[in-house]
């Protein structure tokens, strides 16, 4: 029995050793939750994925991947999105991040973005989370600033950089350049440095214990109430798909 993860950036540190029930793979493209089922899975967990450079997951894939009896979940990054935008089709979605999407709280995919390193690195993930320091942020006693609004301008001003752009110096400079006096701007660098609350990475925790401890369940295929269209562009996107996966491409 296979049960299949997407991550890298958002995974919690020992993974792979912690959950040696999980075949892990790096974040997903468009076409690798298609070839996954080469691998005859019962279950794929969605966390992290590529969003710019390289296609997406494609919805259709996952939906392919369901109505052939695979059971998907999603989470934290890419993963949330997909739920959030599925999960009337029958994927689940786990976790915080999840929820803010399906809920309308956030709306923006670059609320989870984040540049990382390679996979020789782990994927270290090289920015912050917008999910992350919203939350990190929220906790942040507002009584210990000069002025109580310096909070929501200092979170404004992370907003409005891209999100290769996250990273406590830049978010810092941002905003002192919108007029967040000096003091506030360093207590609430001092606390997103020392006291990140990585929201990402606690869903991706919690999506791959739900897939451990729900393998006997995965075991039954999953039925879903919707009729698959092999439509003209499917076929199309398999051709291309079947090509990179005889390639070896990742």
């Amino acid at each position: 029995m296979t049960m299949i993860v997407f991550g890298g950036p958002s995974l919690p540190k020992g993974a792979r050793e912690r959950f040696p029930e999980l075949s892990f793979h790096d974040p997903a493209r468009q076409g690798d939750v298609y070839l996954a089922l080469r691998e005859e899975p019962t279950a794929i967990g969605i966390i992290d994925g590529f969003f710019d450079a390289v296609p997406s997951v494609w919805h259709k894939e996952v939906l392919w991947a369901m109505h052939r009896g695979v059971h998907i979940l999603g989470a934290s990054s890419i993963g949330a999105l997909r739920a959030a935008e599925l999960d009337s089709y029958g994927m689940e979605g786990v976790g915080r991040v999840y929820e803010a999407f399906r809920d309308g709280v956030l709306e923006d995919d670059d609320e989870v973005a984040v540049t990382h390193g390679p996979p020789e690195l782990g994927h270290r993930p090289l920015t912050l989370a917008m999910v992350s320091i919203r939350e990190t942020l929220a906790a942040f006693p507002v009584d210990q600033l000069e002025d109580v609004g310096s909070l929501a301008l200092y979170r404004d001003a992370a907003k409005a950089l891209g999100y290769r752009d996250r990273t406590v110096p830049q978010i810092s400079a941002c905003a002192l350049q919108r007029g967040v006096q000096g003091g506030d701007v360093a207590a609430l660098s001092a606390h997103l440095a020392e006291a990140l609350v990585d929201a990402k990475t606690d869903d991706a925790e919690l999506l791959l214990t739900t897939m451990r401890d729900r393998a006997p369940e995965f075991s039954e295929p999953k039925t879903v109430r919707y009729t698959f269209n092999d439509t003209s562009a499917w076929q199309v996107f398999i051709a291309w798909a079947d090509r990179q996966g005889s390639l070896g491409s990742p």
